[in-house]
């Protein structure tokens, strides 16, 4: 069985990493590089530039990438780490953590997951949203995950799965009347889920995809949904856009090759791949919305940003991913409580591996 590190706990492995970082030979600008050319190696690039570390060189297991760029960066496969020879080396791919660990290890230039590092320099903003939290489950989750994050055993978050993600809680299914936002609808799996746990009673479903293929299962799910509850076929809309910060056109891709990870990034003007992004506030208009679902891919900031006059008016509950980046538990919770003071907050946690947490919010 798998024991929750404690706040204590957690705060004396922190310390250690940090320690370890200003062991470094030039701690200020250590010679960095990243481990992993994926989604989260991208965030890690740009954070680590933004704060002033000597970025010099990408490696990726995948001998396919090797002599590509990635991030304005040089991909190197493994073995030639000894050429490069960082003072600091991040693990970005989380998928892998032990493995590319012992493989560094054995080469002669021991790794550090990124999670581990970001969350050991920010360690005092995760301990304030573990106050923050309403609920002992919540505290104990959000413990898990730092683990996680720290250490990367997934048992712990093993320890704290449980099912029924973005409606695990009581005041957030069976609600008449709701209006519901569903960003990052994928295939419309989480718009039946809603109209199951509402017992098929809305008041309306605005659904967000911006990937085609997606958006064309998606819309053969509402049909059908549509038919088999005997729904008012005006009652679900759906929309081949993505939710932001504000208006523009974005590229559309997937770093895994995967659907449900497609990710939005800078397009030039209407290239092929390009999709219209707009926010919530603007699609909205000032009418209400009361449940706001959102899984954009990293992109859950911006789109809060985008509907932040209609967070404010009208305090919807929320369910929001905070996996994406390992800076999304202490900004996401901080955004939203600067935006309605009185949101009480639950976290729980929908996988057994590190991604799949959501952030509940609610108003009374």
């Amino acid at each position: 069985m798998t024991i929750i590190p404690s706040l204590d706990q957690l705060a004396r492995t922190s310390a250690d990493i940090r320690a370890f970082a200003l062991s470094l030979p030039n701690p200020q600008r250590p010679k960095t590089a990243i481990y992993g050319t994926g989604f989260l190696g991208a965030w890690a690039c740009s954070w680590l530039k933004d704060n002033g570390f000597d970025l010099v060189a990408c490696f990726d297991g995948n001998p396919d990438r090797a002599g590509s760029q990635f991030q304005d960066l040089p991909v190197h496969a493994p073995e030639a780490i000894g050429e490069i020879a960082p003072e600091l080396t991040l693990i970005t791919a989380r998928h892998a953590i032990g493995p590319v660990s012992a493989r560094l290890e054995t080469l002669g230039f021991p790794g550090l997951s990124f999670d581990a590092f970001y969350a050991a320099l920010h360690f005092e903003a995760f301990a304030a949203v573990h106050e923050l939290l309403d609920d002992t489950r919540s505290r104990d989750v959000l413990r898990a995950v730092l683990a996680a994050m720290l250490t990367g055993e997934k048992s712990y978050c093993e320890a704290v799965f449980e099912k029924d993600q973005y409606f695990c809680l009581p005041r957030f299914c069976g609600v008449e009347k709701e209006v519901f936002i569903d960003a990052g609808a994928y295939v419309g799996d989480s718009v039946e889920r809603f109209i199951w746990t509402h017992y098929g009673v809305f008041a309306k479903i605005h659904a967000f995809e911006p990937g085609a293929r997606q958006h064309r299962a998606l819309k053969t799910r509402t049909d059908r949904l549509v038919e088999e509850w005997a729904l008012d076929p005006e009652a679900i809309v759906i929309n081949r856009s993505g939710l932001g910060a504000g208006e523009a056109q974005m590229a559309s891709a997937s770093q895994s090759g995967q659907l449900q990870s497609l990710a939005l990034g800078t397009a030039a003007g209407a290239d092929v791949g390009a999709v219209s992004v707009t926010s919530l506030d603007r699609y909205l208009d000032g009418a209400p919305a009361t449940f706001i679902k959102a899984d954009v891919e990293g992109m859950e900031m911006a789109l809060l940003k985008g509907a932040a006059q209609t967070i404010a008016r009208y305090r919807p509950k929320l369910a929001i991913c905070v996996y994406h980046y390992p800076s999304d538990i202490p900004q996401i919770s901080s955004y939203l409580k600067s935006l309605v003071p009185d949101y009480r907050f639950a976290l729980r946690h929908h996988s057994p591996q590190l991604m799949e947490t959501v952030l509940y919010a609610w108003a009374e």
